[in-house]
């Protein structure tokens, strides 16, 4: 790369350059395996790359230090003091952020590269020079009258057009020439300004998407540009307009260290909840400028907010209270009224978001109904809590709170015991594309609740039914393999679930329900998926008790008892259906004195003392003891069971056989009188207690 004159050259190596580019722009041209660039001027030249997408960037700095000595050697450098540079527009001043900042955060001065007055031909310098004083009628009138020649005087021309609508506020007008004047204007720097101007003036006209569109483009084909800093600080203005706040405090952050910068910066990590970060820059901006809030309601407002919420709630009850009037009065409202009722002062509240709900704004009356309805939730007034809810409910369906709304108004009612009613909010909130967690987190507090306390008009069955569609997922399956359990009793809706569970569960859920699946078709006598699902369970390395228990009955129905007794002694929980299974394997054993029925026996009264029974297993026990004559300690096991259920008619009569005398005539005389079977035969038993009394006394 090489200077001849005012051209630059930049040469390339091995085959001749080509250019991709359909047009180059009218100052460079080809020149063999050289680029030649013909800016206009000499200077230092320096050049770099950049990626995403990959480019080389030259740039030419027109004059040196060296050359500001020779001709200002009145100025010592040293002593010579620069301010920092702020552009503004022609019209009305609005800001230019600094172009460059040393290490310590202190603006640099760079020099300008060329003065708009340098880019109009001399033809159109009378309107330029109306233009700087104001005169924007008489260019606007004048200005058809200077027919352009070329494409140089076509871009001057419309740019005159343009800056002349700009200042008669025409801003549609203005935009339309921007994009003529950008189409035809040849030089990159005179192309820069007009992009720049177009994208503020769209930003003007509240159009924040095509004002992002050329920002965007700004960005990426003039990155060495001097307006980077006022093109990065435009584009977190819209991106914050249109609220991604997240990605504009991105550009915030490459848009310079002006106070207007700061403040931007500050609100926008306020709008994001960041209010430690946010605190930090309001105090780096208030210190460089104390009265840019005055001068912006929302930084105002927002600062307020910032007091609120890192703590301060003295200096934001102040603050709050100065807002009187203006955009932001009934946003003021609010946040004052969430201090009180943070405090406690629920009527002070209440009355506060009352106020805020005559806000014209939607989402700030939305704001006021949600909050007044909090409070009066608070204060147990939930009557009024509801109706507040429901006006948002009915009146705003298209409100960013309106999901929030439809949670809180299904804990109320769920509070009031209107169960249909949570239900019916729950699934509307459900059936949205993206549903809050919270939704189904209270949806299986409801199942859940229903299956510990079956009671109720509400029944498990009936509460699946409707919800269950929503909560079956694998990363809940904890909680489903719970409502499988309480669901175990209910046929199809439990085979499902273990069905779902099988598909899409873990490894221990899909063994579980395949286990409990066995059982089941175990229980109901199809022996052929009874075995399958055993199969299965066995895949999934399921070796728990569903299984042995599954097994035993299946080894008990094939007339094996003495491999089903073997699996019932593996199973480490008993319950009521394993005892009678093993009560039921004893009495089968084809050896009723061998050991192994000993160790079966023994294994039943372990069990029996280790749990809490009903009468009924007391009475199995005992009866089995009966049976194999151990009639004391199936007296032992008859007392448990009289115990639970003292009207037991069998437990009676048997406890009678085997206990002695007086005893044993006591219990047949309390059931001699019950109108059965057994009370006839308690009758015959103690008239033949009677005749052996007196065989006795006559012998």
């Amino acid at each position: 790369m090489e200077q001849n004159g005012s051209d630059v050259i930049i040469s390339f190596r091995g085959s001749p350059f080509r250019s991709e580019e359909k047009e180059l722009p009218g100052y460079c041209r080809i020149d063999g395996k050289a680029l030649r660039c013909a800016p206009g001027y000499r200077g230092t030249i320096k050049s770099f790359t950049l990626g995403n997408p990959d480019r080389f960037v030259v740039d030419i700095y027109r004059g040196t230090v060296a050359e500001k000595k020779e001709t200002s050697p009145e100025v010592p450098p040293a002593t010579k003091k620069e301010e920092p540079e702020q552009v503004r527009d022609v019209e009305d001043g609005q800001y230019r952020p600094p172009l460059a900042q040393a290490e310590s955060g202190a603006p640099i001065r760079l020099e300008r590269k060329r003065d708009e007055k340098d880019f109009i031909p001399e033809q159109y310098r009378a309107m330029w020079t109306l233009l700087e004083t104001g005169n924007f009628y008489a260019v606007i009138k004048e200005l058809p009258s200077f027919r352009p020649g070329d494409r140089v005087s076509l871009a001057a021309y419309y740019y005159l057009s343009a800056r002349a609508s700009l200042m008669a506020k025409q801003y549609r007008d203005a935009a339309k020439y921007m994009r003529l004047a950008y189409i035809y204007a040849e030089d990159n720097l005179f192309r820069e300004r007009i992009l720049m101007a177009r994208a503020d003036t769209y930003m003007r006209m509240g159009l924040y998407y095509e004002a992002q569109a050329d920002y965007i483009v700004f960005l990426l084909d003039y990155p060495s540009s001097e307006f980077i800093e006022a093109a990065h600080f435009g584009m977190a203005k819209c991106l914050a307009s249109i609220g991604q706040y997240r990605d504009a405090v991105e550009h915030y952050e490459k848009a310079g260290g002006h106070p207007e910068v700061l403040f931007g910066k500050a609100d926008a990590l306020q709008r994001l909840d960041r209010a430690s970060e946010a605190k930090d820059v309001y105090a780096r901006a208030m210190a460089l400028d104390r009265t840019y809030p005055d001068s912006s309601p929302e930084t105002y407002y927002l600062m307020g907010e910032n007091m609120r919420m890192t703590g301060n709630i003295y200096s934001a009850k102040i603050h709050f209270a100065r807002i009187e009037s203006g955009p932001f009065y009934h946003n003021a409202l609010i946040s004052a009224g969430l201090i009180a009722l943070e405090q406690g002062i629920f009527d002070d509240a209440i009355k506060k978001f009352r106020g805020a709900a005559a806000s014209p704004v939607q989402k700030v009356r939305v704001q006021a109904l949600f909050n007044m309805s909090l409070a009066y939730a608070r204060q147990g007034a939930f009557t009024e809590a509801v109706v507040n809810l429901e006006e948002i409910r009915h009146d705003h369906i298209n409100s960013s709170m309106y999901r929030d709304t439809l949670l809180v108004l299904s804990k109320l009612y769920k509070k009031e015991g209107r169960m249909d009613r949570t239900v019916s909010l729950l699934k509307e909130l459900v059936y949205g594309s993206h549903p809050p967690a919270e939704a189904f987190e209270e949806l299986e507090k409801i199942v859940l609740e229903r299956l510990m306390n079956p009671a109720g008009d509400d029944s498990l069955l009936k509460i699946w039914a409707e919800v269950g569609p929503w909560l079956t997922d694998p990363q809940r399956e904890d909680f489903l393999l719970k409502v499988a359990y309480g669901l175990r009793n209910e046929g199809k809706p439990y085979i499902e679930l273990c069905l779902w569970l099988i598909d899409n569960g873990s490894l221990s859920a899909r063994g579980w329900a395949a286990a409990r699946l066995a059982g089941y078709y175990t229980a109901v006598g199809n022996e052929e998926l009874a075995r399958k699902y055993i199969t299965a369970a066995h895949g999934f390395g399921e070796r728990g008790d569903e299984v042995l228990r599954a097994e035993s009955k299946m080894l008990l129905a094939e007339g094996r008892p003495a491999d089903a007794l073997k699996n019932i002694l593996q199973i480490k929980k008993i319950n009521g259906d394993d005892l009678e299974v093993l009560n039921t394997v004893i009495a089968a054993a084809a050896e009723p004195g061998s050991q192994e029925v000993k160790d079966a026996v023994d294994f039943y009264e372990h069990r029996m003392i280790e749990g809490r029974w009903n009468a009924e297993q007391y009475s199995a026990l005992a009866d089995l003891l009966y049976d194999r004559r151990e009639f004391r300690k199936s007296l032992t096991y008859y007392r448990m069971a009289l115990n639970r259920e003292p009207g037991n008619q069998w437990v009676l009569y048997r406890m009678a056989r085997v206990a002695e005398m007086p005893e044993s005539q006591e219990l047949f005389s309390r059931l001699e009188k019950q109108d059965s079977l057994l009370g006839n035969l308690a009758r015959s038993k103690l008239l033949e207690l009677a005749l052996t009394e007196r065989v006795k006394e006559v012998y």
